[in-house]
């Protein structure tokens, strides 16, 4: 039920005059003549700028047929004795316990005080006054009337900011769901619109909502006569919007009834709502409105923050296609390249080893028949030849490692046979350049290796050819030990190879790609040093396939040392 409504009508200058709805009396006796009396009484009567309006009834049940029509009744005068000696008691109960009105305010009144005692029905029926007629003078009447009024106005105010809370909150939850950011500014607008219509005034239906950014005003949805955007109005207000923004003053002015309310955000300003028809709101009116917009900016935040983290991650999203498709159109190369590598290894393999082959029976015909100048050039072919053969078993090794298809053929052998091989096998070359070489080992303590006899060769001639390729005349140390590591049931002999060298060294912040393929610690196009990049790529992923592995501590300038880490007992690792 609304308890308070104000109606609107224009004057002659244009100006919206408020017109006040009368207040409803409804008097309630069997006697014409106090129907009479109250109306001469009360004919001037005026409380908060709103006359009086009479209802009269005979009886109780003509006052419950008009209560049937005229609900918003404020005060009842009501007579107790009337077709029944309890009527008017009835009809209390019937309103307060029937009509669950608890809001119209009930003054009884009766020439019988013995038959309804006045402590009786105070303390027994839900009334506001109780009054003797023979008391009930022209002043005795103001004062009951207004102070009957003033109850059922503040209970009305009250009501009214009790529903216009509950409305508030049952909004709230609306405006917190994600959305389109359009149709959140006009649902904005119309609950706004709306709290004013249900509770205070039906006058303001004109309404404008206007976002601030980078010292701009948007207007982004108008209710009522702004509903097109296209009065001429708008521009005025935005521009006295856009002064309050940038502090700057401006020529145009709102009307005398125009309310304008700031979206405050937590750190800044984010728009304005602009009412019109707001002149006759009271400042509790205009305190609910701010509630109401105040969760409407706090929601206007939470959008907008919504939003911007949908967009970044439908931008994270659409990354992330991008890089599987290129990660999947990479890998699809990449197997590629290491097939056509694989394929071309073992076709440029087959005729490499037929011409060292030849090689070799020439050089044999070359030496019996003396040839002297032939054998030398035999020599380049063949050193040439077995160099290039070096770098096809690279290529062919580190496709196998990229497409997973590198097996271990593992044995037992004796260590010190695998170091005499080694050592012999890179005496000749470190002669040629001028380096020396130290072998250190406690041939005791070696013992047997369960691995890959073949891949374990292949590490530690890669770790002494590179060790011997970037030092110049300089010495090279290789160490081997075996130690356990770990206690107890969880013990593991290792064999450690180390390769030191008082060499170039390499920088410290190319030593963690060392072990890429194809990737020397210098890949300028002047280097000096000639090599693939593959020896180290290949010896680590050995070294795991074992399950050891390789580590690097170097010093540019002063040499390296590479130490690989096997155990005794290889266990084939999936890498």
């Amino acid at each position: 039920m609304r308890l308070i409504r104000k109606y609107a009508y224009t004057g002659m200058n244009g100006d919206i005059k408020v017109k006040l709805p009368p207040w409803k009396v409804l008097v309630v006796d069997d006697e014409p003549d106090v129907h009479a009396i109250a109306r001469l009484n009360l004919k001037h009567f005026e409380f908060a700028g709103k006359r009086l309006r009479f209802f009269e009834a005979m009886s109780g049940q003509e006052a419950r047929d008009i209560l049937a029509v005229e609900p918003d009744i404020a005060v009842a005068l009501i007579d107790i004795v009337m077709e029944t000696d309890d009527a008017g008691l009835r009809l209390v109960e019937y309103i307060r316990n029937e009509l669950h009105n608890d809001f119209i305010r009930l003054v009884i009144r009766t020439g019988q005080p013995g038959v309804a005692p006045e402590r009786h029905v105070i303390e027994h029926y839900d009334i506001d006054d109780y009054k003797d007629k023979t008391e009930l003078t022209t002043q005795k009447l103001y004062t009951t009337m207004r102070t009957a009024l003033k109850s059922f106005r503040d209970l009305g105010i009250i009501d009214s900011n009790r529903r216009s809370l509950k409305k508030i909150l049952d909004t709230t939850p609306t405006l917190y769901q994600p959305q389109e950011i359009n149709r959140f500014f006009s649902n904005v607008l119309s609950q706004v619109i709306d709290l004013c219509k249900d509770n205070f005034i039906a006058t303001i239906t004109d309404g404008l909502l206007m976002t601030a950014n980078d010292r701009q005003v948007i207007v982004q949805c108008g209710s009522g006569r702004f509903e097109k955007l296209n009065d001429d109005e708008v521009d005025t207000i935005t521009q006295v919007c856009m002064s309050k923004l940038t502090h700057v003053t401006n020529n145009g002015q709102l009307p005398p009834d125009a309310m304008l309310i700031p979206l405050m955000g937590n750190t800044n300003l984010l728009g304005f709502v602009y009412l019109e028809g707001a002149k006759n709101l009271s400042s509790d009116d205009q305190d609910l409105i701010h509630i109401l917009v105040n969760q409407c900016a706090s929601a206007l935040e939470n959008l907008q923050l919504y939003l911007n983290l949908k967009e970044a991650n439908h931008q994270t999203l659409n990354m992330l296609a991008i890089a599987e498709q290129a990660r999947t159109m990479a890998e699809s190369a990449n197997r590629a390249k290491s097939t056509f590598l694989a394929n071309m290894s073992h076709e440029l393999r087959t005729p490499l080893n037929a011409i060292l082959g030849y090689t070799d029976i020439v050089y044999e015909d070359a030496v019996d028949a003396n040839c002297g100048d032939i054998v030398g050039y035999l020599d380049e072919i063949r050193g040439a030849g077995n160099k290039l053969l070096g770098i096809i078993s690279d290529i062919l090794d580190i496709s196998q490692i990229e497409t997973s298809k590198v097996k271990l053929n593992l044995t037992e052998f004796l260590v010190i046979d695998l170091i005499e091989e080694v050592v012999n096998a890179v005496q000749p070359i470190i002669k040629t350049i001028g380096n020396t070489l130290t072998v250190e080992y406690n041939r005791e303590q070696l013992g047997t290796l369960y691995a890959d006899q073949q891949k374990v060769k292949q590490i530690l001639l890669n770790l002494l050819n590179n060790a011997i390729k970037f030092t110049h005349r300089g010495h090279i140390t290789f160490t081997i030990n075996r130690k356990q590591q770990g206690e107890g049931n969880q013990s593991t002999d290792l064999l450690t190879f180390q390769v030191a060298d008082t060499g170039i060294g390499i920088e410290p912040e190319k030593l963690e790609s060392i072990f890429e393929a194809f990737n020397q610690a210098d890949n300028s196009t002047t280097r000096r040093y000639e090599g693939t990049g593959l020896g180290l790529a290949i010896s680590q992923h050995f070294s795991r396939l074992m399950g050891g592995q390789i580590t690097v501590s170097s010093e540019l300038g002063k040499g390296s040392v590479f130490t690989v880490r096997l155990p005794v007992w290889a266990v084939k690792i999936i890498v």
